[in-house]
């Protein structure tokens, strides 16, 4: 006489934490480009520049925008190199550990990226005599401005293309960081590589 055969449940499909993943890197990606980097600069002047007695002519708004793509792609690079996720308390993330994430992070960029392709697809160039009217979509986003306007000087540059830059090249620059250091840290390029060099030693 057989035994009865017993159900076995089926695995979780990898969506049921895949999604939740995304949804966390992404924001992880934008908090980063929005938050982290203007905060990092801001704690520069305010903290580190003080004590070291380095003085700069540049207000801090404008040094941000100068350095554009250093502050924006090395706190994502690092965020996604130390996989922040793995800090995420347990009652939140068990979802999301039950499952492999590697995908999740491997696209953190394509929502930015998305967000970038519209609004380039959707550019026109501006009709205004103050700022120029033969710039193409791409020079618009990525050709950082490097004076932030203010209330005292509003037309030091556009304001509107430096809210572009802000809140759309930026994101994207941190998601493609942030992936990258992900891959970077999952194959443990820099291990190898520092082990590559002891051995030419």
């Amino acid at each position: 006489m057989e035994a009865p055969s017993i159900a076995v449940p089926e695995a979780k499909t990898p969506w049921f934490g895949t999604i939740p993943a995304f949804a966390l890197h992404t924001a992880i990606v934008y908090t980063c480009a929005l938050r982290v980097s203007g905060s990092l600069v801001a704690r520069w002047f305010a903290w580190v520049a003080p004590i070291l007695q380095i003085s700069s002519s540049v207000p801090p708004r404008d040094w941000y925008l100068q350095h554009f793509e250093l502050v924006t792609i090395i706190p994502a690079l690092i965020a996604g190199y130390i996989n922040l996720v793995r800090f995420v308390p347990a009652t939140v993330g068990r979802p999301i550990w039950d499952t492999r994430f590697d995908s999740a992070v491997t696209w953190a960029w394509s929502i930015p990226a998305l967000v970038l392709s519209y609004k380039m697809l959707q550019y026109h160039a501006p009709s205004s005599v103050l700022f120029g009217t033969s710039m193409t979509a791409i020079k618009y986003f990525f050709d950082i401005q490097k004076v932030m306007p203010t209330w005292e000087n509003p037309l030091a540059s556009d304001p509107v293309r430096v809210a572009a830059q802000m809140l759309v090249t930026a994101p994207f620059y941190a998601g493609v960081a942030y992936s990258l250091g992900a891959f970077v840290s999952k194959h443990d390029f820099l291990a190898k590589l520092f082990r590559f060099e002891k051995n030419e030693e």
